[in-house]
């Protein structure tokens, strides 16, 4: 018997010494040994303080949003089949309970193109229930279960991207989660050690569009050259955006493009960095669009090969590469960047903002190439 107990106390004593051994190491120093510590000990939110937040999503920006995008569509795809549409208006939603009550009321559609009117609909808005309000007015909420999956995404999304901020950021030991339900639109930030939660507010609140948009024109030296050169009217459906100011192989400048953007932010699913095949040593970054866009993509690389489409991140031109083939639903942007520079831009697309991005002067999908 005592010989069993001497056995179990030296296999205690053995584990006990290798879990210590495992922790702190062989220290020479105190000042090692407190920092091998704290390295391989890590206290949760309760034990080790910091920041604890609630993040409520105001998912009814988001849905607005779409909902200005679908307008503007409906209007392109109503022109390119000859439909009639005086105006195609956002009823915006107010509150975060009311954001999928988010309405379009389209109005001036001939009674006598109803009928085609109704096949686009259903063709190419198949997320939207089709109302009619009287002979030429029509009116277009979402489908319960695209709103219902509208708002987890949007959670979803929203969650990758604070860990990303997050993680960019090397905090360790932080997580991020949903609290409640889906309508609550609530996230919970938990930050160990982080005692300045108004910093990490800022930084999470800190937003950036990525969006590709098809150019009609440019790039001109200046807004006024840009005007003057379409004699003072713009074409319809289509806007100016400035360049990048910073980017050297553009400089700055100006752009005509279509007022739609071809793919937004919220079309991507994915966003990674990637090494180039090419040139060794460098990064790309590798973006994954959602089924629909990814459709939508396709059909228009497909139909505007030679045309040329410009990469705009927060309101501004980044390059404005050439179409060389269809693309399907993955997207490249190389920058000749290293592992770290190219890192910064990932966030970047899904809402982070970095000091400044690596230029993308090409871009390429699936395996043919935008060039510049």
């Amino acid at each position: 018997m005592k010989r069993n107990l001497q056995i179990k106390f030296g296999v205690i004593a053995v584990t006990v010494l290798i879990c210590l051994y495992g922790i702190i190491g062989i220290p020479k120093s105190k000042d090692e040994l407190i920092a091998n510590w704290q390295k391989n000990i890590r206290l949760g939110l309760d034990l080790r303080g910091g920041s604890h937040l609630v993040v409520q999503v105001q998912e009814q920006d988001a849905f607005n949003a779409e909902a200005s995008t679908v307008a503007d569509r409906i209007k392109d795809e109503a022109g390119k089949q000859t439909i009639t549409v005086g105006q195609a208006e956002v009823a915006e939603a107010k509150t975060l309970a009311d954001a999928d009550k988010v309405a379009i009321v389209v109005k001036g559609v001939p009674s006598t193109q109803a009928g085609q009117f109704r096949t686009l609909i259903n063709d190419e808005f198949q997320q939207w229930n089709l109302t009619g309000l009287n002979a030429t007015d029509y009116r277009l909420t979402l489908k319960p279960t695209e709103a219902i999956a509208m708002r987890q995404d949007i959670l979803k999304q929203t969650r990758a991207t604070f860990e990303k901020k997050i993680n960019a950021l090397g905090l360790s030991e932080s997580s991020v989660q949903q609290r409640r339900g889906d309508t609550d639109a609530e996230l919970l930030v938990q930050l160990p050690g982080v005692d300045d939660p108004a910093r990490i507010k800022q930084i999470l609140q800190t937003a950036a569009v990525l969006e590709l948009y098809e150019v009609k024109n440019g790039p001109y030296a200046t807004r006024d050259q840009a005007i003057a050169q379409t004699g003072g009217i713009l074409q319809p459906g289509s806007k100016l955006i400035g360049g990048d100011a910073t980017n050297e192989r553009h400089g700055g400048g100006w752009w005509e493009v279509a007022r739609t953007p071809v793919v937004k932010g919220q079309d991507i699913r994915d966003a990674r960095p990637e090494p180039d095949s090419q040139r060794p040593g460098q990064w790309d970054t590798g973006f994954v669009l959602s089924q629909d866009s990814a459709r939508r993509f396709e059909q228009f690389t497909g139909s505007h090969v030679g045309s040329k489409l410009a990469i705009v991140l927060d309101r501004q031109v980044l390059s404005a590469p050439t179409i060389e083939a269809r693309c399907e639903s993955s997207i490249q942007l190389p920058s000749g960047s290293s592992t770290i520079e190219i890192r910064a831009v990932v966030p970047s697309v899904t809402g982070a903002s970095p000091s400044r991005p690596p230029r993308a002067n090409t871009a390429a999908c699936a395996s043919s190439t935008l060039n510049t």
